[in-house]
């Protein structure tokens, strides 16, 4: 895993080679999204998704522990432009982690042009 400083090279020379890459961030261990929401209160929470800076993303009606979500390119393009900065007032970029991937080996339950989500097996 990279810090989110370093991605954009290797970014680059993946999407220079024309595969489809799949991002996920995380901050210490946990998906960006509950780590923001397990960092402010409830409504602060509530404002940021309501805000336009995180309401471009889809979401499902339910989403179980299990569900694990990436980014799509464009979604990741989004995300690190618009709604990143926001995220950054409340936590440290320094602690925030990008991995990639480049297939799915898990059940996809939805995707859509900004991101896939993927039900992990306990097996």
């Amino acid at each position: 895993m990279r810090t989110l400083e370093s991605d954009c090279d290797k970014m680059n020379q993946l999407l220079s080679n024309n595969q489809t890459i799949y991002y996920r961030i995380t901050y210490h261990g946990d998906g960006i999204y509950n780590a923001l929401k397990s960092a402010v209160g409830i409504t602060t929470w509530k404002q940021l998704l309501e805000s336009e800076t995180f309401n471009w993303l889809p979401k499902l009606q339910t989403y179980s522990s299990k569900n694990i979500s990436y980014f799509t390119r464009k979604g990741y393009e989004k995300f690190h432009d618009i709604t990143l900065p926001i995220i950054c007032n409340y936590l440290d970029k320094e602690s925030m982690k990008i991995e990639t991937c480049s297939e799915m080996n898990h059940n996809i339950i939805y995707s859509d042009q900004y991101q896939v989500i993927i039900e992990m097996n306990d097996h």
